[in-house]
């Protein structure tokens, strides 16, 4: 369906003014916003990662709240960890998971995160990271912080 354009990609999505999580991370550099929720280890490491490349104008740790969230509605409703802007104008939707995770859900995320991706147009990204687990169609941690540098 999306390749006869039957489905489509709509935007309906637009970053909130201010938040106010619950819970809140440590408090890492480019954030969007004044705080942003809780993260795991992981998390925090991959987008402190991130947060360290020149080429990054801000992040924002993404909610699983309906209405208030990014999802990427498909077969499954996606909700990935980060949304990143860099200074060339590119967005970048980043779902990460720890190599301890058993992930059966991951190979359904990259599917709908790459046809979203596909479909939205050059400006848009979307990758899934691990630590160091080779998945087909993820990245690993250190390749995936090389090639965003690039965008």
């Amino acid at each position: 369906m999306l390749d006869i354009d039957k489905i489509f990609i709509k935007p309906t999505y637009s970053l909130l003014t201010q938040i106010a999580p619950g819970e809140t991370s440590k408090d890492i550099a480019k954030s969007l916003y004044e705080k942003e929720g809780s993260m795991n280890g992981f998390e925090e490491r991959v987008i402190n990662d991130i947060a360290n490349l020149q080429n990054i104008q801000f992040w924002t740790r993404n909610t699983d709240k309906k209405g208030i969230g990014f999802c990427i509605n498909g077969f499954i409703n996606h909700y990935p960890d980060f949304i990143i802007q860099t200074k060339s104008g590119k967005t970048i939707i980043v779902e990460t998971k720890g190599d301890d995770r058993d992930n059966s859900d991951s190979e359904m995320k990259i599917r709908l995160g790459t046809a979203w991706a596909n479909k939205a147009g050059s400006n848009f990204k979307y990758f899934m990271v691990f630590d160091k687990k080779e998945v087909i169609g993820a990245y690993k941690l250190d390749e995936f912080i090389k090639l965003i540098q690039q965008l």
